[in-house]
């Protein structure tokens, strides 16, 4: 071989090498690489909450050009206008993502759900009023169905294609020829299958898991303090006026018909599910998952004694007005409604409006939609696993013991 023949194979070599270097570091900038959020985003606390990311971009979450583009390409899954808003999701003036969302880049810009997007609630004191935003409220579980629906319903629609998805996006932003390639060839078609599966369309495997079995443990620390900071959330002062008068009589009913198992100290109760009659469905769900899993043997005293006794929590109820619809599923619109006997709960009702029932103690509930904002999911108590009998403390009360009763619950 001559030395000519030598220094080309040399330098072909080097080439093919800086090429494998330069085509893993671009797959690397595009694919994986790791970007820290903003700092008005880490810095703060509650921002972190309610916009921070809990690692679910690097297994699941929508490129952020395709989000940003569903609701202009698809605005007839929609009903109203006003975008995400238009789901039940909150929003916080001036920021540019819905509460419960993270963007991060991770190769690309991602969008990907986090606590919030469950565990915070926003309320209304009047229909003209703008929603206020609660970051962490316990206990509370917010319904995603309407926003997983629109997903879906978005990827089956034949618009769903790399063709109209760009010439949409291109009217936000400008993408390279390598990204508007990436887009066409990969993010676009893998997004599509993702929200047509819905297994891992907006949050990962862990939230998955949690959403099915909320009390199985984290393993994350992150996890683990944001679960800390929902547990110890304190709930805002009833934004309504209430009646002190009122209030002085309900504490020593509450104290009488409530104090025993809701207890104001902070912790939490197993009550057996032959005593409290509600539905079984969540529990037993919850139980046989936790069995097939052993996720009893990872659990603390209190979770390992709720799968042995067959029972649900019955925790302390600060902010109680926040966290309507009532009992474990949402079955029971108000805690007025709940302290009607069975037959007279209502069967059907509409969840999802912020707008504060001040007589009842919850949210409105007897309105299909707000017209120019967004309609309301239907909810019927007579569908397996939704069913509202059972708690039937108060039931006994008068009309008048259970209107302090109610004033009194504002104030915790």
């Amino acid at each position: 071989m001559t030395k000519p023949t030598k220094r080309k194979i040399r330098i072909a070599a080097v080439a093919l090498v800086l090429l494998a270097i330069a085509t893993g570091f671009t797959a690397w900038y595009k694919i994986r690489r790791d970007v820290a959020q903003p700092q008005w985003i880490t810095s703060d606390a509650r921002n972190d909450y309610l916009y921070g990311s809990v690692g679910a971009e690097s297994t699941a979450g929508i490129p952020y050009w395709i989000w940003l583009a569903l609701p202009r390409l698809f605005p007839d899954n929609l009903h109203y206008p006003g975008g995400y808003v238009a789901l039940g999701l909150s929003w916080e003036e001036s920021r540019e993502m819905p509460v419960g969302f993270s963007k991060k880049t991770v190769g690309y810009v991602r969008v990907a759900g986090n606590c919030a997007l469950c565990h915070a609630r926003s309320y209304r004191t009047g229909p003209d009023e703008t929603s206020a935003v609660v970051d962490a409220v316990r206990g509370r579980a917010t319904d995603i169905k309407p926003l997983l629906l629109f997903f879906h319903q978005c990827a089956a629609d034949p618009r769903f294609n790399a063709g109209e998805l760009l010439s949409e996006i291109g009217m936000a932003t400008g993408l390279s020829f390598l990204d508007q390639s990436i887009y066409r060839f990969a993010l676009i078609p893998r997004t599509r299958q993702a929200m047509l599966n819905q297994e891992s369309v907006i949050v990962d495997p862990d939230l998955q898991y949690h959403s099915r079995n909320p009390y199985a443990p984290f393993s994350s620390p992150r996890m683990k303090a944001l679960e800390v900071r929902i547990r110890d959330a304190q709930a805002p002062v009833y934004p309504l006026p209430v009646n002190p008068a009122l209030v002085a009589a309900g504490k020593p009913l509450f104290a009488q018909h409530c104090g025993s198992c809701h207890a104001l100290d902070g912790q939490s109760k197993v009550i057996p599910i032959g005593e409290i009659g509600t539905d079984r469905e969540h529990l037993e769900n919850w139980t046989q998952a936790a069995h097939a899993d052993g996720a009893s043997d990872r659990l603390g005293s209190e979770r390992i004694e709720m799968v042995k006794n067959s029972g649900y929590l019955a925790g302390p109820l600060n902010g109680i007005w926040l966290r309507g619809p009532y009992l474990h599923n949402g079955s029971v619109p108000t805690v007025r409604a709940l302290l009607q006997p069975q037959a007279q709960r209502p069967r059907t009702f509409y969840r999802g409006n912020d707008l504060i029932d001040a007589t009842g103690v919850g949210f409105l509930s007897t309105e299909a939609e707000e017209r120019g904002r967004r309609q309301f999911v239907f909810f019927d108590a007579s569908q397996r696993g939704n069913g509202n009998a059972g708690h039937l403390y108060g039931i006994g009360l008068s009309s008048s013991e259970k209107d302090a009763l109610l004033e009194y619950l504002k104030t915790l």
